[in-house]
């Protein structure tokens, strides 16, 4: 059975699960920008950063993709797409203007940085860093795991 038919067949059982999972990490990562529009357009850096951390390494390893998260982050990366603002703009439905002003508090909290050529870029302080990758994504993991553990429950279990 496909993945979209088990959860038709099986949505009652752990769809609040699913949502439960959403609900906290939105509202742990709100907490950590301080808004939601802020939290949306992190979201989408975080994902390029991971998106090109991904393109340099074959590993699959957690620790290790954590271990190359920390070296890009310092090291800084040379990619050949840049994040802009339109993008951001499209991926999350705000506006340009919302978007610019969202990155410009993200770079006066030591979030990100941004320059015409390079676009916006990942650049946390060492805090920061340590918070979203030994804190935030502990429990991102941690959720997600569980969530599984009860789609898998929910799905393998005669109800």
């Amino acid at each position: 059975m496909d993945n979209t038919s088990l959860i038709k067949e099986h949505f009652l059982s752990f769809w609040h699960h699913f949502l439960f999972f959403e609900i906290m990490r939105s509202k742990k990562a709100v907490d950590m920008i301080g808004n939601a529009n802020g939290y949306l357009v992190f979201q989408i850096i975080a994902w390029h950063h991971i998106l090109i951390l991904t393109s340099s390494s074959s590993s699959k390893l957690r620790d290790e993709a954590v271990k190359l998260w920390y070296q890009l982050s310092k090291s800084g990366f040379k990619s050949n797409t840049v994040l802009t603002y339109t993008l951001i703009s499209e991926l999350t439905s705000l506006s340009i203007e919302t978007v610019r002003r969202q990155v410009k508090k993200l770079e006066e909290n030591n979030w990100v940085s941004y320059s015409k050529k390079e676009g916006v870029k990942y650049n946390p302080n060492e805090e920061n860093n340590n918070f979203l990758a030994g804190n935030f994504n502990v429990m991102e993991v941690e959720g997600l795991g569980q969530l599984l553990d009860v789609i898998e429950q929910k799905t393998t279990s005669k109800e």
